[in-house]
């Protein structure tokens, strides 16, 4: 059996895995490492630097330290794994790609938090949508709880599975594990705080520049998925009205696209340790979301996610059997 047929069964193994089980505690999970491997560099960058330009420059150089040692490393595993046999390639690869992958974790988490409101346990409800998103949650009603769910489930479709996927197809495991990296980093130092502005400014840069193309990917798939409620065209006119309404060059993408195909009302003022904060209205004219509209969001993510798959499987496919490959 090639190589190629290996390597598309390793993704499509992978993707159902994330499926079934999404993100296993106690799982030997490479991110894991990965975030002990920034926080000592993070330790290791403010006893060297001090000054901003030298925290920036600090910034740059764990970006390519723990991103580019990450698809370093990624190579060597795979390439030394098919080297014993097919078989341990193939499962390795397929390990790799599964832990990239967390399209399934996150329906997890947010169906939980469904789950909590269906059975009248707001209090269950609030502690797990604080799993998912930086607000306060304490306080948070009904509706709250379920448009914090609906903006993380969308907002993190792009980086938790469609970016993945995205960087998958044109570049394999090892071009996936450094996304991964990027936005383990961003999410680990690219806060816009006075500790981190200068230290996670390339981080977060990296994972803003990486992002671009996955979250206007994630907010066309979440129109064309629309077109199963007949509520494309109006996701479509969500997304193009209210895509730049986000702090974020990326995140209101697919929210928008969601808002608009749902027909729902998202953003609006939270609190943040206490502090308010405004947020611009995605589809202002909408309706507030309710529980019943988190098993809607759902339905929507996971239409989105298996056209996801069929492209990445059908694009990485068509570039390895021609050769156009970078790894």
């Amino acid at each position: 059996m090639e190589r190629i047929y290996f390597s598309i069964a390793a993704l499509i193994l992978a993707y159902l895995l994330d499926c079934l089980i999404g993100d296993p505690p106690g799982l030997p999970h490479p991110v894991r490492f990965l975030g002990r491997v920034i926080t000592g560099l993070e330790k290791m960058a403010r006893r060297l630097f001090k000054t901003p330009a030298g925290l920036k420059t600090a910034g740059a150089l764990i970006v390519i330290i723990a991103a580019g040692g990450s698809l370093l490393a990624t190579v060597v595993i795979i390439e030394g794994a098919y080297l014993i046999h097919d078989l341990v390639g193939f499962s390795f690869e397929t390990y790799i790609l599964f832990t990239v992958l967390a399209g399934g974790d996150l329906r997890k988490h947010v169906d939980r938090v469904n789950m909590s409101l269906k059975a009248g346990r707001l209090d269950r409800a609030r502690s797990g949508v604080a799993m998912l998103v930086s607000r306060d949650t304490e306080e948070l009603n009904e509706s709250g709880v379920s448009r914090a769910s609906l903006e993380s489930l969308f907002e993190n479709s792009a980086d938790g599975l469609v970016a993945p996927l995205f960087f998958i197809a044109i570049g394999g495991a090892p071009l996936a594990v450094f996304y991964k990296a990027v936005n383990t980093l961003d999410s680990m130092l690219g806060y816009l705080n006075d500790a981190y502005r200068d230290l996670g400014y390339f981080p977060a840069k990296a994972d803003d520049i990486l992002s671009f193309i996955p979250s206007r990917l994630t907010a066309i798939l979440l129109v064309l998925a629309g077109g199963f409620e007949k509520t494309a065209s109006r996701g479509l006119t969500i997304l193009l009205s209210d895509h730049g309404k986000h702090s974020s060059p990326n995140s209101a993408w697919p929210e928008a696209a969601a808002a608009g195909v749902l027909g729902l009302k998202f953003g609006g003022p939270d609190y943040y340790q206490g502090r308010l904060k405004k947020q611009p209205l995605i589809n202002a004219f909408g309706k507030d979301a309710r529980p019943d509209d988190i098993s809607r969001g759902l339905k929507l993510f996971g239409r989105v996610s298996i056209i996801a798959c069929g492209c990445s499987v059908a694009v990485y496919y068509f570039l390895l059997s021609r050769g156009v490959y970078i790894f």
